[in-house]
């Protein structure tokens, strides 16, 4: 790059925050107040998940640590106290959702993986509802591949509906200009979604050859040439497939200024401001200005335009590690330039971790120790997690790290294909493919045009400190009654609240604070003149559909049959999580049946409070409904049939009846469609029991009581003066089962997920120690830590020792 004499100048006056010129300066002055005050009204809090293992099959548990930040400073947030964290199935249907109790910005729980569950590629997604203001854009999102013996498919969660692959080109910093060297990114994905190999040559509109081209890393790469007057560019290109294609460059400018970017040197940034000579002579001597933004601190510098071509280098110790967004301002304010830049410093905690042994017998004790440190040695104290595998049992991860999601993840657009790549192992080639995936990757915090507008909404949403049950109350005719005294009495014990309502009738009990399944009454002072009161309960935020991830291809065969095998070797997972069946028999006041008076007794009855969080219907009645399987066309949507097992039926096996609200549904028909939290009540009617059904009744029924149309006394429902509701509360996690193998004689331990710890706290000087027992396999035995100390200083380590 040219260096002008100015661009000593310009370097001089980088990082001060006074402008050339005070005029055309209080313009981008006006701008970096906006820009900052969006981020005081905008509060960016993050949650990341570290889980035990990277795959999963039925009748395994998923375990996990939350980590909630607020601030790019990525401090342990103490806004929010509920974290809401959704296992969403391979349709984008949420299969379970829990609440977790954030304290101090951390929580840790768990998911059990029911025998139902169909293969395929799920997700996993955690949010708070300071992050739905921007729905979809904060949320930890994490693809978790399942495994099943019965049926399913890896095929799935494709993020685009292509029927070959695609390339896509990125001119750097916006534009190409006629007559100036640019770099130009691109980036191929296939049909599933994922990066794929490309290489191919640029021609001109005249046929000529102008160069060559090829990725470096997962479909992505990068080139330069100088693009001419009068000209326009194709790519012929062959991806790794096979297959080819032609794709048409962007189209140059004849007149404009770009930002380009050098940032291969460790130690500084090498910034170029490049224009054509037609819009230097439109512009000279005018004011120009640069915002660098990276979310912690924003700065400005106003310079005049005082050369077609000039440089200037920044020190990069003057930026935090992490994204840094650097934009170049016309004099009028509108933004013509952009470039990301990633800062990696070499900034971390060092996690320094020992084994008492170098190597180890099966089922031999392990006691490790970790010492956490700050760069400047100084000791830290912080919180971990902990997760210790087989290695050669479980595919490698290659997906997000504490420091690939807070530094890098959650502030990029679209899908970052196996972001913890640039954190390991750090050298040249991966800082050079991480340049490249921020010229094709836009920054997803905000748009220009929205924020000099100021378009963006008001915030509807705050920091939850606990969990509300709120509804409205209303006249028998509808209308509001405005100033209602409302009690809330919990029938397992505590104090009674009780508030009016608001103008619209409506009543909203905050920042409670109970676990479990909850029972709660709630009454209306003026149920003599029959209140009628509505519950309106919690429910996960919905998932669009548009933000599923790509499909990515496992192993899934061996790591089923790991998973049967060790559920084979232990009793431990019939013990932890079997779920008790409501047998048929006397029904107590409670449980009373909502069709009893119409049909006589069901055989057994399931209320709303036995379905436990939300999903699949069909998967949570498999295994609580006696004699019942739920069967049919395992990849369909919708589409899973009740049938009654062969020795409880007398006409073979057709399907049941489906009643829903007294009206039958065609035979065969699903349940999938009803929203598990519609539901008041599900009973089973069989043999003798269904015969009030008539012919219907052959193979039996079941029949589903929705909430609006049940007892009245079902959650969600409309009840006159008194409404009793069943709450979740925040989830209790499970302790994770190890094995003491003093005490479990010669039952085989062949399970790949070893340990997992999810709260270890280093004390003031930086130590803490933890022990467990190998598994009896053989071979590397692999232990992530990962975590954050109390000054938002983020840390991972991977540790290895063998097992002989």
């Amino acid at each position: 790059m040219k260096k002008s004499t100015f661009a000593l100048a310009f370097f001089m006056l980088s990082f001060k925050l006074t402008a050339l010129c005070q005029a055309d300066g209080s313009v981008l002055s006006n701008i970096v107040l906006k820009l900052q005050s969006f981020y005081s009204g905008h509060i960016i809090e993050k949650a990341y998940l570290q889980f035990n293992k990277s795959h999963y099959a039925v009748g395994d548990t998923i375990y996990f640590k939350a980590y909630v930040t607020s601030g790019e400073e990525h401090l342990l947030s103490g806004q929010s106290s509920v974290l809401y964290v959704d296992l969403i199935d391979p349709q984008t249907r949420i299969s379970q959702s829990i609440k977790l109790q954030l304290k101090n910005g951390l929580a840790w729980g768990d998911f059990a993986l029911l025998d139902s569950l169909r293969r395929g590629n799920y997700r996993i997604r955690a949010y708070t509802k300071l992050m739905m203001k921007e729905p979809g854009t904060c949320f930890f999102d994490q693809l978790i591949p399942i495994d099943s013996g019965i049926g399913g498919t890896t095929v799935g969660n494709v993020s685009q509906k292509v029927d070959k692959p695609d390339l896509q080109f990125f001119a750097e910093g916006g534009e190409l200009l006629n007559g100036v060297e640019s770099k130009l990114a691109f980036k191929a994905i296939n049909a599933d979604g994922l990066g794929i190999n490309v290489k191919g040559v640029m021609i001109d509109n005249t046929g000529k050859t102008v160069t060559s081209f090829a990725s470096s890393h997962l479909g992505m790469g990068v080139f330069n040439f100088t693009p001419e007057d009068g000209k326009t560019y194709k790519a012929n290109v062959t991806f790794a497939d096979g297959s080819q294609t032609t794709v048409d460059l962007p189209a140059t400018v004849a007149n404009g200024i770009v930002l380009a970017i050098d940032n291969s040197d460790s130690t500084k940034l090498s910034l170029g401001f490049y224009c054509s000579k037609s819009y230097f002579d439109q512009n000279n001597g005018k004011v120009f200005g640069l915002v660098m933004n990276s979310g912690v601190a924003v700065s400005k510098v106003s310079f005049k335009l005082s050369n077609q071509l000039f440089a200037v280098d920044l020190k990069k110790n003057q930026f935090k590690t992490g994204i840094e967004q650097f934009t170049l301002f016309s004099p009028s304010g509108e933004p013509l330039s952009e470039r990301l830049a990633f800062i990696q410093h070499n900034d971390m905690l060092k996690l320094n971790v020992r084994s008492d042994k170098t190597a180890y017998k099966p089922r031999e004790k392990v006691s490790i120790s970790l010492n956490a440190k700050k760069l400047s040695d100084s000791v830290a104290a912080g919180h971990f997690s902990v997760s210790v595998i087989v290695e050669n049992k479980m595919p490698s991860d290659d997906e997000n790290s504490i420091l690939s999601w807070m530094l890098l993840s959650s502030d990029l657009k679209g899908y970052i294909e196996q972001p913890n790549y640039y954190f390991t192992n750090v050298n040249g080639e991966t800082q050079a493919n991480l340049d490249i995936l921020m010229l094709t990757q836009g920054y997803r915090r905000f748009t220009w045009n929205d924020l000099l507008a100021g378009k963006y909404p008001a915030i509807a949403f705050q920091p939850e400190k606990g969990l509300d049950i709120k509804g409205v109350v209303t006249s028998p005719d509808g209308k509001p009654l405005a100033g209602e005294k409302v009690n809330l009495i919990c029938i397992d014990g505590g104090p009674m609240l009780s508030q009016t309502t608001d103008t619209a009738g409506r009543f909203d009990f905050t920042n409670m604070d109970f676990t479990g399944s909850s029972h709660f009454m709630i009454k209306a002072a003026s149920s003599k003149n029959k209140a009628l009161i509505a519950w309106h309960p919690e429910r996960a935020e919905a998932v669009d559909p548009n933000t599923k991830l790509p499909q990515r291809l496992f192993a899934f065969d061996s790591l089923m049959d790991v998973a049967l095998q060790s559920r084979k070797a232990s009793t431990t997972y019939a013990l932890k999580n079997a779920r008790p069946i409501k047998e048929a028999g006397p029904i107590d006041t409670r449980d009373e049946s909502p069709t009893r008076s119409r049909y006589g007794r069901a055989d057994q009855v399931i209320k709303h409070a036995d379905l436990q969080g939300s999903g699949i219907l069909s998967d949570h009645l498999n295994g609580l409904l006696n004699g019942v399987t739920f069967t049919g066309d395992l990849t369909s949507t919708d589409h899973k049939t009740p049938y009654l097992t062969a020795a409880q039926n007398l006409t073979g096996n057709p399907p049941m009846q489906v009643i829903v609200d007294g009206t039958a549904l065609p035979l065969g028909s699903g349940v999938d469609d009803i929203d598990i939290n519609d539901v008041e009540a599900v009973e089973v009617f069989k043999n003798s029991g269904a015969s009030a059904f008539g012919s219907q009744g052959g193979a039996g029924v079941l029949y589903i009581t929705s909430v609006a149309h049940g007892s009245q006394s079902g959650n969600g429902g409309i009840a006159a003066g008194i409404l009793p509701v069943t709450v979740q509360g925040f989830y209790k996690a499970r302790q994770f089962y190890t094995p003491k193998y003093d005490h479990l004689g010669d039952q085989k331990n062949i399970n790949n997920a070893i340990f997992w710890e999810p709260e270890l706290i280093t004390d003031k000087s930086g130590n803490t120690s933890f022990e467990f027992f190998n598994a009896d396999a053989t071979g590397t035995y692999r232990i992530v830590i990962e975590g954050i100390d109390e000054k938002g200083n983020l840390g991972r380590r991977v540790y290895r020792y063998k097992v002989e």
